[in-house]
């Protein structure tokens, strides 16, 4: 890897790929222009498995092919789903959810799956096709992303159009464990991609970043042992194997996109965290 951008990946993938002539990037630019074989890891956007995992793509025909080997068999997600749903069931203060709702999703202004080629897209770009399917449901809910700075201004302008709307902030997982809402839609979303697990229609506003099944090859764990960069780089088999442990990777960029409030571990040590901050507070 010669990007100094990519420090993280390699630092964490070195003693795997270090006699590899492939060039790594970690969620580079597909547009990326390249001449030799490079290999591009990015996040998968289905993140409410026990860890979040890699996405690969690559400009080799004969790399892609070996990669195909360890692609992850997609069935798993609708079992993991279930289970996020019957724990929503059990145990969780439910929102207030009309049956047969939509719901939209936001995201950032700045989010680069937005950018068009000319400029950042909004779902006020997309009113028309919002209603077309909004006026199959009894209600619309407005989930802005917790980091957007316009989501006010974007819920009150699409309220104004849509009328029978409301803006929820519930976790997401939640919401997508919730059987009112049938059909989840945004510009470009990695929720898109969750929510066909959760049974869940799904419309894609703009065309999707991925390709699975075909450029894009989803692989989960096995890049944690050599014997899968010595198949796929054609590199020494180092004899190393980390076993699998949830969240290695949610841990190592400190990302968890809502699954904190699904995981126990998770939940325990924000609880923990919260009761640091506040005992600091009141007596220093």
């Amino acid at each position: 890897m010669k990007d100094s951008s990519n420090l993280w990946l390699n630092q964490l993938f070195d003693t795997f790929t270090n006699s590899s002539q492939v060039e790594l990037y970690f969620e580079a630019d597909k547009k990326l222009q390249h001449q030799d074989t490079i290999l591009n890891l990015s996040i998968h956007p289905i993140r409410f498995a026990d860890d979040i995992f890699f996405n690969f793509y690559t400009n080799s025909d004969q790399l892609r092919d070996k990669l195909r080997r360890y692609e992850v068999d997609y069935r798993l997600f609708y079992h993991q789903a279930d289970i996020i749903k019957a724990t929503y069931l059990k145990s969780v203060k439910k929102e207030k959810i009309e049956e047969s709702s939509l719901l939209l999703i936001g995201q950032t202004e700045r989010d680069k799956v937005l950018f068009d080629g000319s400029k950042y897209l909004s779902l006020l770009d997309y009113i028309d096709e919002i209603k077309k399917v909004a006026k199959r449901y009894n209600k619309v809910y407005f989930k802005p992303h917790p980091y957007a700075k316009n989501s006010k201004k974007i819920y009150r302008a699409l309220k104004k159009e849509l009328g029978n709307m409301e803006i929820v902030y519930d976790n997401i997982y939640h919401l997508l464990s919730s059987r009112q809402i049938l059909h989840v839609c945004a510009i470009n979303s990695s929720v898109l991609y969750e929510a066909k697990y959760f049974k869940k229609d799904v419309t894609f506003l703009h065309k999707p970043t991925f390709d699975f099944h075909n450029q894009d090859i989803g692989v989960y764990g096995d890049y944690f042992c050599s014997t899968f960069w010595s198949d796929i780089l054609d590199v020494e088999d180092k004899g190393v194997t980390l076993p699998f442990v949830p969240n290695r990777l949610r841990k190592s960029l400190n990302d968890f996109w809502g699954y904190n409030t699904i995981d126990n571990e998770i939940i325990l040590k924000d609880i923990v965290k919260s009761k640091i901050r506040y005992l600091l507070h009141r007596y220093l």
